[in-house]
Protein backbone atom coordinates (compact mmCIF):
# COMPACT_ATOMS: atom_id res chain seq x y z
CA UNK A 1 0.00 0.00 0.00
CA UNK A 2 0.93 3.24 -0.89
CA UNK A 3 -0.35 6.20 0.27
CA UNK A 4 -0.62 10.10 -0.33
CA UNK A 5 -1.62 13.14 1.38
CA UNK A 6 -1.78 16.57 0.39
CA UNK A 7 -2.75 19.28 2.55
CA UNK A 8 -2.26 22.81 3.10
CA UNK A 9 -2.77 25.20 6.11
CA UNK A 10 -6.22 25.72 4.92
CA UNK A 11 -7.76 22.46 3.62
CA UNK A 12 -6.89 18.78 3.18
CA UNK A 13 -7.06 18.01 -0.17
CA UNK A 14 -6.09 13.98 0.22
CA UNK A 15 -5.68 11.83 3.09
CA UNK A 16 -4.07 8.62 2.73
CA UNK A 17 -5.24 8.12 -0.65
CA UNK A 18 -3.61 5.04 -2.13
CA UNK A 19 -1.87 5.94 -5.09
CA UNK A 20 0.07 4.31 -7.93
CA UNK A 21 2.64 7.27 -8.47
CA UNK A 22 2.50 11.31 -7.91
CA UNK A 23 4.51 13.55 -9.97
CA UNK A 24 5.70 16.66 -8.08
CA UNK A 25 7.29 20.32 -9.09
CA UNK A 26 10.16 19.78 -7.08
CA UNK A 27 12.43 22.84 -6.89
CA UNK A 28 15.04 21.62 -9.69
CA UNK A 29 12.59 19.80 -11.42
CA UNK A 30 9.65 17.34 -11.55
CA UNK A 31 9.62 14.43 -9.48
CA UNK A 32 8.37 11.26 -10.42
CA UNK A 33 7.29 9.02 -6.96
CA UNK A 34 6.61 5.35 -7.43
CA UNK A 35 6.27 2.76 -4.64
CA UNK A 36 9.38 1.72 -3.20
CA UNK A 37 11.17 5.50 -3.93
CA UNK A 38 14.09 5.83 -1.88
CA UNK A 39 12.94 8.03 1.41
CA UNK A 40 13.42 12.00 0.93
CA UNK A 41 12.76 15.29 2.17
CA UNK A 42 12.68 18.00 -0.68
CA UNK A 43 11.33 21.70 -1.30
CA UNK A 44 8.78 22.01 -3.86
CA UNK A 45 7.74 25.21 -6.47
CA UNK A 46 4.45 26.65 -7.63
CA UNK A 47 3.80 23.39 -10.56
CA UNK A 48 1.09 20.75 -11.33
CA UNK A 49 0.94 17.72 -8.83
CA UNK A 50 -0.11 15.07 -11.03
CA UNK A 51 -1.32 11.77 -8.99
CA UNK A 52 -2.88 8.47 -10.40
CA UNK A 53 -5.02 6.63 -7.92
CA UNK A 54 -4.43 3.14 -7.63
CA UNK A 55 -6.54 1.08 -10.00
CA UNK A 56 -6.47 4.28 -12.61
CA UNK A 57 -5.28 4.89 -15.81
CA UNK A 58 -5.28 8.32 -16.15
CA UNK A 59 -3.83 11.34 -13.87
CA UNK A 60 -5.88 14.02 -11.52
CA UNK A 61 -3.82 17.09 -11.95
CA UNK A 62 -3.92 19.98 -8.47
CA UNK A 63 -1.82 23.38 -8.68
CA UNK A 64 0.32 23.92 -6.13
CA UNK A 65 2.59 26.76 -4.64
CA UNK A 66 5.41 25.93 -2.48
CA UNK A 67 6.14 23.45 -0.16
CA UNK A 68 7.47 20.16 1.39
CA UNK A 69 7.55 16.52 0.20
CA UNK A 70 8.22 13.65 2.28
CA UNK A 71 8.85 10.43 0.85
CA UNK A 72 8.55 7.92 3.64
CA UNK A 73 8.27 3.41 3.05
CA UNK A 74 4.54 3.97 4.16
CA UNK A 75 3.54 6.46 1.63
CA UNK A 76 3.94 10.55 0.52
CA UNK A 77 2.77 13.64 2.10
CA UNK A 78 2.93 17.01 0.73
CA UNK A 79 2.35 20.01 2.62
CA UNK A 80 1.66 23.10 -0.02
CA UNK A 81 1.59 27.03 0.64
CA UNK A 82 -1.59 26.65 -1.36
CA UNK A 83 -3.23 23.23 -3.53
CA UNK A 84 -6.25 23.84 -6.00
CA UNK A 85 -8.28 21.47 -7.92
CA UNK A 86 -8.91 22.44 -11.71
CA UNK A 87 -12.60 22.92 -10.81
CA UNK A 88 -11.26 25.32 -7.92
CA UNK A 89 -9.82 27.32 -10.57
CA UNK A 90 -11.10 30.56 -11.51
CA UNK A 91 -9.18 31.11 -15.31
CA UNK A 92 -9.97 34.46 -16.16
CA UNK A 93 -8.78 35.59 -12.37
CA UNK A 94 -5.96 33.55 -12.91
CA UNK A 95 -5.25 35.44 -16.14
CA UNK A 96 -5.56 38.70 -14.83
CA UNK A 97 -3.37 38.68 -12.52
CA UNK A 98 -0.74 37.08 -14.44
CA UNK A 99 -1.08 40.77 -16.50
CA UNK A 100 -1.19 42.54 -13.48
CA UNK A 101 2.12 40.89 -12.18
CA UNK A 102 3.98 41.55 -15.60
CA UNK A 103 2.73 45.02 -15.62
CA UNK A 104 4.14 45.21 -12.28
CA UNK A 105 7.98 43.18 -13.37
CA UNK A 106 7.89 46.08 -16.49
CA UNK A 107 7.96 49.13 -13.70
CA UNK A 108 11.75 50.39 -13.22
CA UNK A 109 12.71 50.34 -9.90
CA UNK A 110 10.93 47.65 -8.06
CA UNK A 111 12.85 46.61 -5.20
CA UNK A 112 14.56 42.81 -5.27
CA UNK A 113 12.08 41.83 -2.55
CA UNK A 114 9.22 42.96 -4.83
CA UNK A 115 10.85 41.63 -7.90
CA UNK A 116 11.20 37.92 -6.25
CA UNK A 117 7.46 38.32 -4.82
CA UNK A 118 5.76 39.01 -8.34
CA UNK A 119 7.95 36.26 -10.08
CA UNK A 120 6.38 34.00 -7.48
CA UNK A 121 2.97 35.10 -8.05
CA UNK A 122 3.38 34.59 -11.54
CA UNK A 123 4.84 31.48 -11.43
CA UNK A 124 1.50 30.12 -8.85
CA UNK A 125 -0.91 31.73 -11.81
CA UNK A 126 1.06 30.20 -14.35
CA UNK A 127 0.97 27.08 -12.92
CA UNK A 128 -2.82 27.33 -12.01
CA UNK A 129 -3.64 27.62 -15.78
CA UNK A 130 -1.15 24.79 -16.33
CA UNK A 131 -3.39 22.48 -15.09
CA UNK A 132 -6.70 23.91 -16.64
CA UNK A 133 -5.02 22.57 -19.74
Amino acid sequence: MFLLTLVTPQKKLLTDVEIEEVIVPAYLGQLNILPGHAPLMTTLRAGQLKVRLKGESTFKSAAISWGYCEVNPKGINVLADTAEWPEEIDKKRAEDQIKIVNERLQKAGLSPDDYTLSQMKLQKEMARLETLE
